[in-house]
């Protein structure tokens, strides 16, 4: 899902009989089928095992990138006088490992909510001479406790557990229902704004405590049940003020995201275990709550921003060197060109001494699937790795399994990203709702990693003569990270970093500059990308010449920088000498060396002349895609090591009637996964993975229907299990037919693409109904709701969500949250690209009935919202398909197509109880050949 979601475990991927780990899943893509959410209470489970086992199984993976040594050898940089701010869904403050830093200092120094999901709405209220006060439609008692704290002006409001979502999350006092409200009264004390909270639910205020805010006091509480036991999620308040009235938030993890992620970055006797540490336990943190996790964790216009300038601000205010993680993502419709990249540039730029760290996403293993704001040139951009201690676990006198590349990580293509990698699993906190997925996975973890080992270098340079600048810290990791074996810069950038020698490389001081780097397009204009990237092979065989313009930071002297390309189909000039001005670098490719179906990736590294031990300073990096033609059924086969991946690009014309990748394991047996992605590198919108083996068949596909191709280069990626190698035979194919179109009578038009004739067997049916709203936002930008009528006869709805590709490169998120007519979510939905597809399994209880779909927008920028519009298909699905004979059948439904011949195929008219007004049917037409895979194509049909 999009944003900051919450991963939930899809799998299982290796390990012993002592852990079993959950596969990492892709938290900006949303699940191919999702269950209604349970609207009632969830009972707590058990710890996915026992903290204590974990910590010396290893899943806290800091062996890696050598933390474990290195705070062995220097205990005291661990982190402490380094601020981390965690940009996610929020922290729970009421967790162990974050309460306290090594040296006894507050771990949490301020919790920020910049959402707005936890905002109350306050309205002047004036207590009765009996001690009550109206609220709304309620009554609470006890008003003497407030006006003994404070005085007047008061303010009241109501918080409503509904507003968070599903439960258990917005279970906030464990009553198992999430329809309980709790009165809040707000008046100012001698020293601050206070809030008093009816945490029981009991209508009264005489037995509550003034909150301050967490800034100014730590405060924190829970909402209690009808016995005094506190619910199971802890909550701070914001208080501030505008024009002269208060404003109150409350800030809660109800996503665990944000307190996994803090966990990982600087936990401190984590779940209350001594020794039990994330990477930098003497780090402080800042809890920046920039998710809505009510609309499945996107962030809000301006949030990512507004949060960012909070933290350099505070870490400026306490003079404090200042790390911002941020574990986000969500896809690039146009790599290097999304507002929040820019943005977060120039904030690189202009606070030198922040280092970003973002995660890379994890729309993996296609290439070109970096997302958004990981595609910002300046930020430290993280893929992820596998951990070898969740392969196999340690094991007396034997070494420790070896990490693998994450299968779900993104790739570069179009920019010069990801940077390093670390591990992308881990066990850390998560609020006590959230027991038993201790366990997560995805790029969001691997960031922290690396913003840890940013803190642990910092302290270190901090303690020793003074704080370094970020790109000090970026070179440092990347000048001494260590390449993967089978991997190419696309998949891990420079690799994967030490501690230790990053350290060492700080103090030799090294050269280090800060550089733009732009690659042209054959036109000679700047492309918003850092990378130069060609899908679609060489344009011709005099297409060999690609430029790049590099300039340095304003004030950097110029420096003389030694060339280097690392693959010998690569030439550049020996030497350059960029200074302020912007410097054009000619590169030349050897196009023979380009010709067979493939990936080539090369890089010219850039080195600085007087000093070409510190590492590059940049690299220049081109992608050059041959891909396969499908004129005919392409076929390979291939021998893949544990974890490894093998890729092929296939080349699919406009005029295809759909594609068909598969993988068969025959009887060898193994496992393995399946993946494809479209042209643009987006993984394929209807479901873009199959496995093989194991419990499930030996072959398995992924098929393209012809209303969905998109004309292109598709790139189908085979990838092997963590655990074991596996052989495979690879297929790929387009239809030598293709049902051309559907239309009112229903008739449908069957084209044979071939020069010889064929007999096709052709076949239609009714799925159920389908409805088309254009929706347009208003210049706030703020959330539209649309209504829609579920069919009585309805079992599942899928919900096609389009956005124009230029408003989606001003935003950082987009939610797609539907909800019941009693208000309460049944599903989220965030896009992950300017197309998203979701699918809900409906509870009986939503059939005949109105459901509201919310679309909310989040504008990178807090002052630029905008108008915006949206196109949604919503599609409602039988839960048997209806055959619909053909008029004029023949025997086994078959017709002869003579060679190029267009066939038109009337189609007996529908008959199934009547759609709601405004819907039309949902046919679909299946057209097959004799030989080869058949083409599918879906419409809609006026009734």
């Amino acid at each position: 899902m999009a944003g900051l979601a919450a991963l939930s475990a899809l799998g299982c991927a290796g390990g012993s009989s002592v852990v079993t780990v959950p596969a990492p899943v892709m938290e900006s893509v949303p699940s191919e089928i999702a269950t209604p959410a349970d609207r009632t209470a969830v009972t707590p489970a058990d710890p996915a095992l026992p903290p204590r086992i974990a910590m010396f199984a290893g899943l806290m993976p800091l062996r890696t990138i050598g933390v474990d040594a290195f705070r062995v050898a220097a205990p005291e940089y661990d982190g402490r006088g380094v601020l981390i701010a965690i940009l996610d869904s929020g922290v729970d403050p009421s967790l162990p490992g974050l309460r306290s830093t090594t040296t006894t200092e507050r771990k949490l120094l301020d919790i920020r909510d910049f959402s707005g999901e936890g905002r109350i709405a306050l309205q002047p209220v004036r207590p009765g001479a009996d001690g009550t006060v109206r609220i709304g439609e309620h009554v609470a008692h006890g008003f003497g406790r407030v006006a003994g704290i404070a005085s007047s002006p008061y303010y009241g409001g109501v918080f409503h557990e509904v507003t968070l979502g599903a439960p258990p999350a917005a279970d906030v006092n464990r009553s198992g229902t999430i329809t309980d409200a709790f009165l809040v009264v707000v008046a100012r004390a001698s020293d601050a704004w206070v809030a008093i909270v009816d945490t029981d639910g009991d209508r009264s205020l005489e037995d509550e405590r003034p909150i301050r805010d967490y800034g100014i006091a730590g405060d924190v509480f829970t909402f209690r049940d009808d016995g005094g036991q506190p619910g199971p999620i802890a909550v701070a308040v914001n208080l501030s003020e505008a024009e002269g009235r208060p404003v109150l938030d409350l800030v809660l993890d109800n996503s665990s995201h944000g307190s996994h992620v803090a966990g990982i970055a600087a936990g401190h006797d984590l779940f209350g275990v001594e020794g039990f540490h994330g990477v930098a336990p003497g780090a402080q943190l800042l809890a920046l709550k920039i998710a809505n996790n009510t609309r499945g964790g996107i962030s809000v216009t301006g949030s990512m921003l507004s949060a960012m300038q909070y933290a350099a601000d505070y870490a400026a205010r306490r003079s404090m060197p200042l790390i911002v993680n941020l574990s986000y993502g969500v896809g690039n419709e146009v790599e290097g060109g999304a507002a929040i990249d820019s943005l977060i540039d120039a904030y690189a730029l202009q606070h030198p001494n922040v280092l970003v760290v973002i995660s890379a996403g994890n729309d993996g293993p296609g290439v070109s699937t970096v997302g958004l704001p990981g595609s910002a040139e300046h930020a430290l951009t993280v893929c992820a790795l596998f951990p070898g201690a969740f392969i196999q676990a340690p094991q007396p006198g034997t070494p420790p399994a070896a990490d693998v590349m994450g299968w779900w990580s993104a790739r570069g293509g179009e920019v010069a990203k990801p940077d390093v990698c670390a591990p992308g699993v881990a066990y850390s906190n998560v609020p006590e709702w959230r027991t038993g997925e201790e366990i997560s996975g995805g790029t969001s973890m691997a960031a922290p990693v690396i913003a840890g080992a940013a803190a642990l270098l910092q302290s270190a340079m901090l303690q020793s003569g003074g704080a370094v600048r970020a790109i000090d810290l970026k070179r440092s990791l990347m000048a001494t990270a260590t390449p993967m074996g089978g991997t190419t810069v696309l998949d891990e950038g420079a690799g994967v970093p030490n501690v230790g020698d990053a350290l060492r490389w700080l103090r030799a001081a090294h050269q280090t500059g800060i550089y733009r780097v732009r690659a042209l397009t054959s036109e000679g204009t700047a492309a918003p990308t850092s990378a130069a990237y060609r899908r679609g092979g060489l344009a011709s065989p005099a297409d060999t010449i690609q430029e790049f313009v590099v300039s340095s930071a304003e004030g950097q002297p110029a420096a003389r920088l030694l060339l280097e390309p690392d693959v010998p189909w690569l030439r550049a000039p020996a030497l350059i000498e960029p200074g302020g001005e912007a410097t054009t670098i000619r590169l030349t490719y050897d196009a023979g060396a380009l010709t067979e179906p493939g990936l080539y990736v090369g890089t010219v590294w850039a080195r600085p002349a007087s000093d070409t031990i510190s590492g590059p300073s940049f690299g220049l990096t081109n992608t050059v895609v041959v891909p396969q033609s499908l004129d005919t059924a392409f076929g390979a086969q291939g021998l893949l090591t544990p974890g490894a991946t093998a890729r092929y690009f296939l080349q699919v014309p406009a005029a295809a009637g759909g594609l068909e990748v598969v993988i068969d394991l025959g009887e060898r047996g193994g496992e393995a996964t399946l993946y494809l992605f479209e042209p643009s590198g987006q993984p394929y919108r209807g479901g873009n993975s199959a496995a093989a083996g194991g419990t499930k068949p030996s072959r398995a596909a992924v098929t393209v229907m012809a209303d969905e191709v998109v004309p292109g280069v598709y790139e189908a990626v085979v990838v092997a299990p963590p655990t074991k190698a596996v052989s495979y035979r690879f297929t790929a194919s387009v239809p030598s037919v293709r049902v051309e179109t559907v239309a009112v009578g229903p008739v449908a038009v069957v084209e044979n693409l071939t020069d010889v004739p064929q007999r096709v067997a052709i076949s239609a049916v009714v799925l159920g109904g389908v409805r088309f709203d254009d929706v347009r936002g208003d210049e706030r930008g703020d959330p539209t709701s649309i209504e829609v009528t579920v069919p009585e006869w309805a079992t599942s709805m899928t919900l096609d969500a389009s956005l124009p590709r230029d408003l989606w490169q001003s935003l950082t998120d987009f939610g797609v949250t539907v909800f019941d007519s009693l208000g309460r979510k049944i599903s989220d939905s965030p896009l992950n690209y300017a197309f998203g597809r979701h699918r809900i399994v409906l509870d009986t209880a939503d059939r005949g009935a109105t459901l509201r779909v919310e679309l909310f927008p989040a504008f990178a920028r807090g002052d630029a919202a905008r108008s915006w519009s949206a196109s949604l298909r919503t599609e409602f699905l039988a839960e048997a398909a209806i055959e619909l004979p053909l008029v004029g059948d023949t025997v086994a439904s078959k017709r002869y197509l003579t060679a190029r011949e267009r066939l038109r195929v009337p189609i007996s008219p529908p008959d199934m109880p009547l759609l709601p007004i405004g819907y039309d049917y949902l046919i679909e037409v299946v057209a097959t050949p004799e030989t080869g895979p058949a083409s599918v194509r879906r419409a809609a049909v006026e009734p």
